[in-house]
């Protein structure tokens, strides 16, 4: 009897075996509309394959990624068949074509040559043709290798392409997200726009102004889990959305984390901000987080839910450094804005004997005298002082508003600014001569009619000419503007201290609108420094040079 080889004695005993046969399909939008990618058209190729060669073979399953990338393995179906080849349910794979399997030339490289063979399992491939068992040279051919790369490659200039479409719609002030942000919702007439969802844009702006009231972060989550108010991942599922958060776990509630998004959130009014996150790569698709200089910001793009006034003060009291009270739910009052006049570091809250409630310095009391001293003052003492010095702005703002709407009324501000003007003319036409003589000497100097020493002197002195006219210039078209412009009630320190000529009682929303910081020296007197100095030395200044005009 003839001897049979070992390698004959496996062939044949795959042959007497049946193949249990996995059929992989895969589809996703990189794949565009090629209809031959079709996950109908793909299973018909597959079954048709089976149907005329696979007499020895039986489908234990076919496995179906639809809508998942090929750049990377973490598709559902795709990881459920290698288990069922681990675990021997199937030893054979049959794909439409190698982009099917992976766009990833490592991994493709990785199933191919080594976890499939590791396993004993075949490999079919339709286009172009392969199969390990039949011919296992095939497989393993440079040829299969440069597809792999021309397979990923294809991924790499689709996504640059899909990126160069996304950051011209951004620009635009396109919305492209998958999801609106938590009070909007996506227009049905067009899913680059979006409109206000009035029921969600009402716990926004009850967000806003719990804020300014006061209430913490953890206090407004406990308030809206209270409420039974559905947290925005529950509420998008609600309304139908297939909404997914990797962050949130099997039964999300509000979380601090969710209210500081929604506070600095500036798509509430009415500004398109897309790009804060990116993946690494097409291939790597963990998101990172992009600095804020690189976000696309567009203003003006839909229906503000909150007014800039409140989101500027809410952006102002975010920036504080705050504790909440014990047991409470709302912060202190005055708790961000006091610091210690020497040290700079901010004050402490403390309550003595459960009766009165002081201010200290924070290093004195972490660290001892030997770095600062106590800076106390009492709370009740505290609210008074700046109470009245905020009653005292208020009067100084009603009384150079007055003055302002008088000199505003008067002709001479219109004889100033034509004055202002003919001077600037003036300045531009000396400027523009300069650079007409500038232009002429290095004429001169190619014609030999002066040195290259002549040159530089006098080059230097149009140049030194030329500069001073500039800043002349600069300095008249400031005067010019605040002529033309004047100063009135648009004016930041006239508009927010005139809104609280009846104030008597304070508010953290009061405090974030008109104060920067409350200093507290050693003797317990205090400084405040208030917003708006500028705007307040602008009025001061415009009063002070048309005083004139009052007389």
């Amino acid at each position: 009897m003839a001897r049979v080889s070992r390698t004959q004695t496996n062939v044949i005993k795959k042959q007497v075996n049946e193949w249990r046969v996995a059929i992989y399909i895969r589809l996703s939008r990189d794949d565009g509309n090629i209809e031959s990618y079709s996950v109908k058209n793909q299973r018909e190729m597959l079954l048709d394959y089976v149907d005329r060669y696979g007499e020895d073979m039986e489908i234990v399953d076919i496995y179906i990624d639809d809508g998942f990338t090929g750049t990377d393995s973490d598709r559902d179906a795709f990881q459920r068949m290698l288990d069922d080849l681990k675990r021997k349910r199937a030893n054979c794979v049959i794909i439409k074509d190698l982009s099917r399997l992976s766009r990833n030339y490592v991994e493709a490289g990785h199933y191919i040559e080594m976890l499939f063979p590791i396993l004993d399992v075949r490999f079919i491939c339709l286009d172009p043709e392969l199969d390990s068992f039949k011919h296992p040279e095939t497989v393993n051919s440079m040829m299969i290798a440069m597809l792999n790369v021309f397979n990923e490659d294809f991924c790499r200039q689709t996504s640059a392409k899909v990126r160069k479409v996304f950051d011209l719609k951004r620009q635009k002030g396109e919305f492209i997200g998958g999801f609106a942000p938590y009070g909007y919702q996506k227009d049905p007439k067009n899913k680059n726009k979006l409109l206000v969802d009035d029921e969600a844009a009402d716990v926004v702006r009850n967000i806003f102004q719990w804020f300014m009231d006061g209430m913490s972060k953890y206090g407004i989550c406990q308030k809206l889990n209270r409420l039974g108010v559905l947290c925005p991942s529950l509420y998008k599922k609600s309304k139908g959305q297939q909404y997914k958060n990797p962050h949130s776990n099997d039964n999300p509630v509000w979380s601090a984390r969710t209210i500081d998004s929604i506070l600095h959130n500036q798509s509430y009014i009415g500004d398109m901000v897309q790009g804060r996150y990116r993946i690494k790569s097409y291939k790597i698709h963990t998101q990172i987080c992009v600095p804020a200089d690189d976000w696309f910001i567009v203003e003006g793009t839909h229906e503000p839910i909150v007014s800039e006034e409140v989101f500027d003060t809410v952006q102002n009291l975010l920036k504080r450094d705050t504790r909440v009270a014990p047991k409470q739910d709302k912060l202190y009052l005055f708790s961000g804005f006091m610091r210690c006049a020497d040290c700079d570091r901010a004050m402490r809250h403390q309550t003595v004997r459960g009766k009165h409630t002081y201010y200290l310095c924070r290093t004195y009391k972490d660290r001892g005298k030997e770095l600062c001293t106590k800076h106390t003052i009492r709370e009740d003492n505290l609210y008074l002082a700046v109470l009245t010095a905020i009653q005292q702005q208020v009067a100084i703002a009603v009384s150079m508003a007055d003055m302002v709407s008088e000199i505003n009324k008067a002709p001479t501000i219109k004889r100033d600014s034509r004055r202002l003007e003919d001077a600037i003319e003036s300045k531009q036409n000396e400027l523009n001569k300069i650079k007409r003589y500038k232009t002429n000497l290095f004429g001169s100097l190619q014609d030999g009619d002066i040195t290259k020493e002549e040159f530089r002197d006098m080059k230097a002195e149009f140049d030194k000419k030329s500069e001073s006219l500039q800043e002349s210039i600069a300095v008249l078209e400031k005067e010019y503007q605040r002529s033309i412009c004047g100063v009135n009630e648009k004016n930041q320190f006239l508009a927010h201290f005139m809104k609280y000529q009846n104030i008597t009682e304070l508010n953290r929303e009061i405090l974030a609108k008109l104060i920067e910081n409350i200093y507290v020296q050693e003797n317990g007197n205090i400084v405040i420094r208030f917003r708006f100095a500028d705007e307040y030395r602008l009025a001061a200044e415009f009063i002070e040079n048309n005083e004139r005009l009052l007389a």
